[in-house]
């Protein structure tokens, strides 16, 4: 085929009818667009679209021999899908040309209803590796939006090899984390970026310190550490199209007519003519420049061609545009305020109210759960092992700084331990995995068949698919963002036996998930929350004048780092051996206080989440735990305060505050921005 015959889509969005206009007269192949419902970007009223406007939309696109796809994208509970079914019905009957999808419940319900309607995977699924590619087409999906944090040479990967549709991100906003793995607004102020409702934590100001000390590091310790320039991939149009991309996609379902209309007018300009006539073609530097005159931050290409670096990040803030959001203290959990209402989680009904929690006595002869602890060292693991954990997982990832990592003979030793001690043993993967991390995998995948391991703990579908090509006994972790049965019952499909919740669940999304599961529901009580998983390293980005990741210095060998914000917030920063950086949030979750609660939503095993941890911590909180977890099945009549010497203890050890994390509060029922603003400047 020449390539002038070749059909490149250029992918528009669409927040409101004249948004929709202008981008399709200014050529647009295809537009996408939210309903009212089911949908990420549901934070402003004044846009999105009825199901009449939908309709009418779909009409007026297939007028002018546009597309048009619907997002149906948002991740949801359970409550939240009894209308999915009906909607997707609708959406086949006025002939959308195909839904945007990021909850597996909901990639799920399409294919258990049969509703012939092409489903594409959302950027937010975080789809970075073939197999994940491969899974989702054995699914019924027809189309893949990649993730925006790898390079174009693995799209082309993965397109070649999946032999399926890939769409990209060629233009607008950029979120610093990995796709679908922010949790810091969520857990912060219920507001959830993975259902599009992110206050921009990523925008505030931040000084890089020395966690021990607290004092700033480098020569430009502070600024907008975080805040990630916008996409323009203006000048690359000839590689996105030999890399097998059929759809150029801008992102801004936010943004008013005018400026979408500009910007979609110069890419149709560039991609037809490219096309028309490939050998004669140039980039017209007018068209660019008035690109750049119209941009909101500073440009960048991302990750498409470059590895993640300095340059990404614009730290002076200058273009920032205007949002209240702004640094926030976290609540603690001290002994003092739970002990102002004993402990066990009991939450009002009303879902527009905040949580509540009111002591709570248990009668019901109560079926312990197992206690899980993930570890990062053989010491750690014997110490958990020795106060009574009943399965423990061996961490994916490990820091640098600490030198401790697993290899071929520890995973055999740790293996012949666990079972020595009658318990059960499982692998930990890294959270993200591309074509790199696969590789590893394998290999990891085959030392835990070789060492008799039961379990291997993955994050995300090509991990899956991975694992059961070695027989292994899988277990889905909580960044597959399970927040419904649906996403559990499709995982059972593929092959998994238990999962994690999602560190976004409410203490009622567990109770509902736990009653209508079809697997084993895992919870985390107790460890840091990983907030955000970055590409680029903060500690060299602000220690060195070379942002080229062959020129680091390995600075994380040598000390640990945090960022501190504006209300003196400290945020560790740990650092991965793909180096990747893993920004935590300011207070661990700790829901000791508060077992009896989970074993009664019929959580079958509880995780403290210890890798992190020195030794002699995770030796207190398997004890602690494990000695509460038994009191509760010798004594289920009874409340069970936690002794005060037993709070001293494990407050003394921790390296930081405590709180309930999601545990306490409702995604699904959030306040409003203006409101969650309000009470952060208070």
């Amino acid at each position: 085929m020449k390539l002038s015959e070749t059909k490149i889509e250029l992918l528009a969005p669409a927040g409101r009818w004249e948004a929709l206009a202008a981008v399709v007269e200014a050529g647009a192949d295809a537009v996408y667009l939210g309903g009212k419902r089911f949908n990420m970007r549901l934070h402003r009223s004044d846009f999105n679209f009825t199901d009449e406007q939908i309709a009418e939309a779909v009409r007026f696109a297939h007028a002018k021999k546009a597309k048009l796809y619907v997002t149906v994208n948002n991740l949801l509970c359970n409550d939240e899908l009894s209308g999915i079914a009906h909607f997707l019905t609708f959406l086949h009957e006025i002939q959308v040309d195909a839904i945007i999808v990021q909850d597996l419940g909901v990639l799920h319900m399409v294919r258990k209803t049969g509703i012939p309607i092409p489903v594409h995977i959302s950027t937010m699924m975080n789809i970075h590796n073939i197999e994940s590619a491969l899974t989702l087409k054995e699914l019924g999906v027809s189309r893949i939006v990649t993730s925006r944090d790898i390079s174009i040479d693995q799209v082309r990967e993965i397109h070649e090899k999946a032999d399926i549709e890939v769409e990209y991100f060629v233009h607008g906003d950029l979120c610093v984390s990995q796709s679908g793995q922010c949790y810091t607004s969520g857990v912060l102020f219920s507001k959830s970026a993975n259902r599009g409702e992110c206050m921009k934590p990523c925008r505030w100001h931040y000084t890089l310190v020395e966690s021990a000390s607290g004092q700033p590091i480098g020569d430009l310790p502070s600024g907008h550490l975080l805040a990630m320039k916008d996409m323009c991939l203006l000048r690359h149009i000839p590689d996105l199209i030999h890399a097998g991309i059929c759809s150029l996609k801008i992102e801004g379902r936010m943004r008013h007519a005018d400026f979408l209309r500009e910007i979609v007018s110069i890419y149709r300009k560039a991609i037809d003519a490219y096309l028309d006539n490939p050998a004669a073609y140039y980039l017209n530097f007018m068209e660019y420049e008035q690109l750049y005159n119209h941009r909101v931050r500073e440009f960048t290409t991302s990750m498409a061609f470059t590895p993640a670096s300095a340059s990404l990040v614009d730290i002076s803030g200058n273009r920032e545009p205007l949002f209240l959001s702004r640094a926030a203290k976290e609540r603690s959990l001290t002994r003092e305020n739970i002990y102002q209402d004993p402990f066990e989680l009991q939450i009002t009904e009303d879902p527009g109210k905040e949580n509540i929690i009111h002591s709570q006595t248990t009668h019901a002869k109560i079926d312990n759960p197992l206690l899980s602890v993930k570890v990062s060292s053989m010491n750690a693991l014997k110490s958990a092992l020795d106060e009574g954990a009943d399965r423990i997982y061996l961490s994916g990832e490990f820091s640098p700084l600490k030198k401790e990592f697993w290899t071929k003979t520890s995973y055999r030793e740790a293996s012949k331990i666990v079972h020595d001690a009658g318990k059960t043993i499982g692998i930990g993967t890294p959270r993200i995995a591309t074509s790199r991390e696969m590789a590893d995998m394998a290999w990891l995948f085959e030392q835990a068949a070789l060492s008799d391991i039961d379990y291997v703990l993955v994050h995300n579908l090509g991990a899956i698919r991975l694992a059961r090509e070695f027989g292994l006994n899988i277990l889905g972790d909580y960044s597959l963002n399970v927040l419904n049965a649906q996403s559990l019952s499709l995982l059972e499909e593929l092959g998994v036996s238990g999962a994690t919740a999602s560190l976004e669940c409410s203490y009622n999304h567990v109770k509902q998930l736990s009653g209508q599961t079809p697997l084993p529901l895992e919870c985390i009580v107790h460890g840091p929350v990983s907030g955000m998983i970055l590409e680029h390293c903060i500690p060299a980005m602000v220690t060195s004048k070379s942002h080229k990741k062959e020129h680091c210095r390995q600075v994380c060998q040598y000390m640990g780092y945090s960022l501190r914000d504006e209300r003196g917030e400290i945020r560790p920063i740990e650092i991965d051996q793909y180096c990747r950086n893993h920004l935590l949030l300011a207070r661990d979750i700790c829901l000791l206080p508060y077992l009896c609660s989970m074993v009664q939503a019929g959580v079958k095993v509880l995780r403290i989440e210890a890798q992190h941890y020195e030794d002699s911590l995770v030796k207190t909180l398997t004890s602690l735990y494990s000695k509460y977890l038994t009191l509760l099945q010798e004594h289920p009549q009874l409340s069970l305060p936690i002794q005060e010497s037993d709070w001293d203890k494990l407050t003394e050890e921790s390296p930081r505050d405590f709180n309930l994390g999601s545990y306490a509060h409702d995604i699904t029922h959030s306040k409003s921005t203006a409101a969650v603003m309000k009470s952060i400047r208070e």
